[in-house]
């Protein structure tokens, strides 16, 4: 199954300070195979690679950012699933499900902050990719859901446990129940986006818009931000204050410091190098 990995699939590409994952299957709406999640592993090692790339945003080719799943025959991940059922195939499943889990939880890790562009449709391993990303914008047309429960399979990849960090319990609970999708709207009421663009054109220049803000910051202060939000989800309050204290030590001082306080002082935009 390694074999299948097509990299044109899923590409990578930087501009100035911002990298691009680019999600490259739009005949298939994006819709999710097995090639397709070892090509967006591959792009995720580019992007960590990158020493220039203070921001990272994911988003979708053609008319949509993912439409889930690919149910097709020819998916190596339903092979998997129809297979003759015993022993075997159990666990040849829950592997290639654990490696599927692994590749999001490295998207979610990342380094750089992580704006997920989303258009069209984003449902089921869809929306759970979004869900990695540290922020998440949409165009007003946009559809969500997790139609998993329609197919008489559970939300395997990560969905289940990031979802209600970010919806709350409730909310959480009646996406991932009813199957059902629903509009950009209703998104935005729950938290799952942070903001609602009236259409594509606005949402990709106004998540570019945001995207340089980030990327114009000290880039060590940003992404040690991101480290201490990570590890304050799985820690308790006095650990993470510690680990919070440790990891702000690290940076200080720093040649950015310098230059934010002399920006100040001199009214001036910082040119920060991450150093």
């Amino acid at each position: 199954m390694e074999d299948a990995i097509n990299p044109d699939l899923v590409q990578y590409h930087r501009e100035g300070h911002l990298g691009f994952i680019t999600l490259n299957r739009p005949e298939k709406r994006n819709a999710m195979n097995w090639a397709l999640w070892l090509a967006l592993e591959g792009a995720i090692i580019q992007a960590e690679k990158d020493p220039e790339a203070r921001v990272v945003i994911l988003r979708g080719e053609g008319k949509a950012f993912c439409a889930g799943l690919d149910l097709g025959p020819e998916n190596e991940l339903l092979q998997a699933i129809g297979a003759t059922a015993g022993a075997g195939q159990k666990m040849a499943f829950y592997r290639l499900a654990r490696r599927g889990q692994d590749i999001f939880t490295r998207l979610e890790r990342l380094l750089q902050p992580t704006l997920a562009v989303i258009h069209g449709h984003c449902l089921g391993a869809g929306l759970e990719l979004a869900l990695c990303c540290d922020m998440r914008f949409c165009s007003a047309e946009t559809l969500f859901g997790l139609p998993e429960p329609t197919l008489a399979i559970i939300t395997d990849a990560g969905g289940l446990q990031r979802l209600p960090r970010v919806v709350g319990r409730g909310h959480a609970r009646e996406i991932a129940f009813r199957g059902h999708r629903f509009p950009a709207e209703r998104a935005r009421a729950i938290h799952l986006v942070n903001e609602v663009f009236p259409d594509k054109a606005g949402l990709d220049s106004g998540t570019l818009e945001i995207a340089g803000e980030i990327a114009a910051n000290p880039p060590l202060a940003v992404q040690g931000a991101k480290e201490v939000l990570l590890f304050n989800e799985e820690a308790g309050l006095q650990e993470s204050l510690d680990y919070t204290a440790a990891r702000s030590s690290m940076i200080l001082p720093s040649e950015d410091l310098f230059e934010a306080i002399a920006a100040y002082g001199e009214k001036r935009k910082g040119k920060f190098k991450g150093a």
